[in-house]
């Protein structure tokens, strides 16, 4: 048996998340390699029964904390979990993952935790009342550890000798996409899985379609993830007369998810960088589409320079230029058996195991 890991992340499946799905996957290959793992997370997904039988299938332990009346009953209630983890395990090593779970970093420094490795996704450094604090707890860190290049700039010089970068990868086993071949057939299925954002880019997207349908009239957009603003996505459409050819999917179950990777053409990540408060980290739904062959459109000037190669496994563009996108969707389209295998070479390229490969070297 390796080293202890303790692992604290504000999100951890069964709920969603790309913080979540990266700890999970780092949880998994760290304990197949021989680590005794241990997660500190919070519990917020509504099916507490489906949580608790999620959790009964790990081969590690997991610590969850229950949500309080007030927030300070939650901060407290966290921090005498991770506290008394700290010292019933005795741990050495520390990975904090996500934007709340910086803040106990001096909590455990205190406990005298030999090394705090903190990964950065990109949210956390958002400009808010809190980065002060967050920058201060962040520079408690051992080492820092930024998703891409473009998460690592907003880094500030006096912490940048700490950080290095280990790309998002995906988990090749987890999809069914083996038998996929590809069409043109009713091109283009357009995709974006994630919470429906500003960030995301789905209302980009959706402005867009109108002059999209006009080049490609056969043309439908997907749209995977919960919406909290959900009126006002189905305002727009409504307005833009897109019923037709618009589906807004919610949260999907992973059969059915696999299934939207395996018709999809492209898939359409048109980040925005809302007022520097928020980022696109990395796009790991670029890899997971990448996977069944599914070439992306992603936004230049973020995190998705990182997931991808532009004319290569997808196209990286203005957000909010229409020409642009019109110019890549095209060159998708008259080149696509190029992007079909390039994207599923990416995709197998950038495996969890050879990032694990990277992470361990961090923690030796």
């Amino acid at each position: 048996m390796k080293n202890k890991v303790l692992i604290i992340s504000s999100e951890f499946p069964p709920g969603p998340g790309g913080i979540g799905n990266h700890a999970f996957n780092l949880s998994n290959g760290l304990s197949k390699r021989g680590y005794e793992v241990i997660i500190n997370t919070k519990s917020d997904y509504t099916d507490k029964n489906q949580e608790d039988l999620f959790d009964m299938k790990l081969s590690y332990k997991i610590f969850r904390f229950r949500r309080k009346k007030t927030s300070i009953q939650n901060w407290i209630h966290r921090l005498k979990i991770i506290r008394r983890t700290v010292l019933r395990y005795d741990i050495k090593h520390v990975i904090i993952t996500g934007e709340f779970s910086i803040w106990v970093i001096p909590l455990i420094k205190i406990n005298r935790v030999e090394n705090i490795t903190t990964i950065i996704h990109g949210t956390e450094l958002g400009k808010n009342l809190f980065l002060r604090w967050t920058l201060f707890c962040l520079g408690k860190s051992n080492k820092i550890i930024a998703v891409s290049n473009f998460t690592k700039s907003l880094i500030p010089k006096k912490l940048k000798f700490k950080a290095h970068v280990i790309n998002n990868g995906v988990d090749s086993n987890k999809w069914r996409h083996t038998d996929k071949k590809y069409t043109l057939i009713n091109f283009p299925i357009l995709l974006t899985v994630g919470s429906i954002s500003v960030r995301k880019g789905q209302y980009n997207v959706i402005k867009f379609l109108p002059q999209i349908i006009k080049e490609f009239p056969l043309t439908h957009y997907h749209c995977v993830g919960n919406c909290k603003d959900k009126e006002d996505i189905k305002e727009l459409i409504k307005k833009l007369k897109l019923n037709n050819f618009v589906t807004l999917h919610g949260i999907l179950k992973h059969s059915e998810l696999e299934k939207i990777y395996s018709t999809s053409h492209v898939n359409m990540m048109l980040s925005n960088n809302n007022n520097n408060t928020d980022f696109e980290g990395f796009g790991i739904s670029v890899l997971e589409g990448n996977l069944y062959g599914v070439p992306a459109i992603g936004a230049k000037e973020s995190g998705l320079e990182d997931s991808i190669r532009n004319h290569y496994n997808g196209e990286l563009v203005d957000p909010n230029k229409i020409e642009e996108v019109m110019r890549a969707l095209k060159n998708i389209f008259m080149n696509y058996p190029k992007y079909f295998t390039r994207s599923k070479a990416h995709a197998i390229d950038n495996r969890w195991e050879k990032r694990l490969d990277q992470y361990e070297k961090y923690f030796q």
